[in-house]
């Protein structure tokens, strides 16, 4: 996203201590308004109306709708469609945003595309500011569980359809939400840990596995680490948490001042797509060469795994978050439908024997 939505941001914003982003390059901001007096509100108010004309792209519909009404018997189509992560940077919500356009063109959205690049206060932002657009519907990830609940309960009262995707409303959301398209990952958490040991039996009490996450903190790395954890426990094996945030420098720079400094870990499990895709080069950076297990796909770990580098990874399918999240909506506008909750990844692992089907150059982008 261009710089000149962030500066616009920090300039306007009376906020004497700013929240850094907890992860990621920084992309849409939104102003915060803090100073009420009435130069600089009305200042502000145009600032914000102007960053959500450049700071967003608008998804268009490819069709005229079906004949039964899908795609057109709905006369509001506007929809919000938010990523936590910037799709231009990252490969996986990439892949989340274009199963989100495919479904948006095929169901005639109008839908604005806007990220939050990482940063919490920014998501909050986006969210509020759609409020007043009145939309049709909004399509949300928690990943900071409930650091957004009001908002997007704020809009489930205006009467806007709340789809969530990636990671679920936390409880005290989840009347807000009609439904939920992602992983479970605690259970596909567990199915990787459980694997690791079959791919390792080496591994024994004491022993230790580095568990890198962009945010530790968040739900799904909380959830995940757990369910690799309760696969460690059954041979005393110790997981322990480095947090990498969401730049692949960071996460690069972070894994390899850790591994140099234990280099008697066993493992890695990289807990999410940033870490995942740079562990080989940190193990390579120092001098590390332990067996990998992880979550998410990219072009880094399709190679990793046909090498032998990297035993197998959890795909979670973005393009299926984007696509069924979105497709539920329409059918929500126009037919009434509810919405379901969707295992959009399943129990499956990518490994070397399946690997292959990843490396379609015309699925780059949608598997990878």
């Amino acid at each position: 996203m261009t710089t000149g939505c962030n500066a616009l941001y920090g300039s306007l914003s009376n906020d004497a201590n700013p929240v850094a982003p907890s992860a990621g390059e920084k992309g849409h901001s939104e102003v915060k308004l803090i100073n009420t007096r009435r130069g600089l509100a009305v200042l502000a108010i145009a600032s914000t109306a102007a960053l959500l004309a450049a700071c967003s792209s608008t998804t268009k519909p490819s069709s005229n709708g079906l004949d039964d009404g899908f795609g057109k018997r709905s006369a509001d189509r506007k929809a919000y469609f938010f990523t936590y992560y910037n799709a231009a940077s990252d490969v996986f919500w990439a892949q989340i945003q274009k199963g989100a356009d495919d479904a948006a063109k095929l169901g005639g959205l109008k839908m604005v595309n806007q990220t939050a690049a990482g940063d919490d206060s920014k998501m909050v932002d986006l969210i509020q500011a759609a409020i007043a657009q009145k939309p049709a519907l909004m399509f949300i990830p928690f990943n900071s569980g409930e650091k957004w609940v009001k908002q997007a309960c704020e809009a489930h009262q205006a009467g806007i359809s709340i789809i969530a995707y990636n990671v679920p409303a936390p409880d005290d959301g989840k009347a807000c939400v009609d439904g939920f398209v992602g992983q479970d990952f605690t259970a596909v958490g567990k199915i990787l840990g459980q694997q690791l040991l079959k791919d390792v039996p080496d591994l024994s009490s004491g022993d230790t596995v580095l568990l890198p996450a962009e945010e530790p903190s968040q739900p799904y790395a909380i959830q995940r680490g757990g369910g690799v954890q309760q696969a460690l426990d059954a041979k005393g094996v110790k997981g322990v948490y480095l947090r990498t945030s969401g730049t692949d420098s960071d996460a690069l720079d972070a894994m390899t001042t850790w591994l140099t400094a234990h280099k008697d870990v066993k493992a890695i499990v990289p807990l999410g797509g940033t870490p995942n895709r740079n562990a080989v080069a940190a193990e390579d950076a120092a001098g590390v060469k332990v067996p990998i297990v992880g979550f998410d796909t990219s072009p880094q770990v399709i190679a990793a795994i046909k090498s032998g580098r990297e035993l197998a990874t959890a795909d979670q399918q973005g393009y299926v978050q984007g696509f069924q999240s979105v497709m539920q909506g329409v059918l929500k506008i126009d037919f009434g439908l509810s919405a379901a909750d969707i295992n959009s990844g399943g129990n499956g692992l990518i490994t070397k024997d399946n690997v292959t089907f990843l490396e379609a150059k015309d699925l780059q982008g949608v598997r990878y």
